[in-house]
């Protein structure tokens, strides 16, 4: 069943561009772009009641399904933050008959992979992929600014805080790595991550943007040092993200804290090797990748 549910999930990720594709014939969707955007920012408006406006950039494989759960599980107009994926939600809502509690939704689709799979086959319509032409479309939540100037307005909006979330680079890799590949051991990850970081320098943005550097979500470019924008001011971390989740409410006048199970924690189950299972020789091949990662967000280089 796991063999299935993974081969499900990644027959997605090669099929959704064509998917988005069709989507975007329909008269339901024809909203796009700056438009949808605005009207997104538009609709939180009762949400803040006045405080301050709060929006978070969801960077993938970092921590970012959990975020949005504990946010959906606020009643409408009492939610903590905007988020691309609360839009989504809310699209979905909007569209399907008896959908009360969209916290419990959202857990409940995310649970499985076969089951989110299944999920957004049956609501493509109310995801939005961009850039709309490209070959490797990925969904605007995991759409960096550079990427797309629909993407870079919404996190500049006035008056508005965008809060990521970053994560150590191998984790962040290996975690994404399982989640589209079945290879469990270390030699033959070794092989799969070695071709897959070789396709990912003419093709950066694949399997949904998974494998992105982090950098373009923050800084909008591949190195920091070449940076001229900020788009997330508040950089939260993985490895510390129950607290510092915790704290970055209260500063914005909310008590919340960030679910107890991890949603998505079976999507990956299949392989239990750990980082420090990997060769020496994937370690080395991803920190080469994702050096611009480690130099701008101070993580340290990993042994190998």
């Amino acid at each position: 069943m796991m063999a299935c549910a993974c081969a499900v999930f990644v027959a997605w990720f090669s099929l959704h561009a064509a998917a988005a594709q069709d989507c975007g014939s329909e008269s339901d969707v024809e909203m796009s772009g700056v438009n949808f955007l605005q009207m997104n920012a538009a609709s939180l408006a009762p949400a803040t009641q006045g405080e301050q406006c709060l929006r978070f950039m969801h960077i993938p494989k970092t921590g970012g399904t959990s975020i949005d759960s504990a946010n959906m599980h606020l009643p409408a107009g009492q939610r903590a933050f905007d988020s691309l994926m609360l839009e989504t939600f809310l699209r979905v809502q909007a569209h399907t008959d008896g959908v009360e509690d969209l916290g419990q939704l959202y857990d409940d689709v995310h649970h499985g992979v076969l089951t989110y799979g299944i999920f957004m086959a049956e609501h493509m319509s109310d995801y939005r992929w961009l850039p709309e032409d490209a070959e490797d479309k990925c969904e605007d939540l995991h759409t960096p600014p550079s990427r797309s100037s629909d993407i870079a307005l919404y996190y500049q909006e006035p008056g508005c805080t965008n809060f990521c979330v970053v994560r150590e680079p191998l984790a962040r890799f290996f975690s994404a790595f399982k989640m589209t590949n079945q290879e469990c051991d270390p030699l033959s990850i070794e092989s799969k991550a070695l071709e897959l970081l070789s396709q990912l320098n003419s093709r950066p943005y694949l399997s949904d943007c998974f494998f992105m550097p982090q950098v373009l979500s923050v800084y909008g470019v591949f190195n920091k040092s070449s940076a001229t924008h900020q788009y997330c001011q508040r950089i939260l971390h993985t490895e510390n993200l129950d607290r510092e989740f915790a704290d970055l409410m209260k500063e914005f006048g909310h008590e919340l804290q960030l679910p107890a199970d991890d949603l998505m924690s079976t999507w990956t189950d299949h392989c239990n090797i750990t980082l420090d299972e990997l060769t020496p020789t994937t370690k080395a091949a991803v920190y080469e990748k994702y050096k611009a990662d480690y130099e701008a967000f101070g993580y340290p280089k990993p042994s190998f």
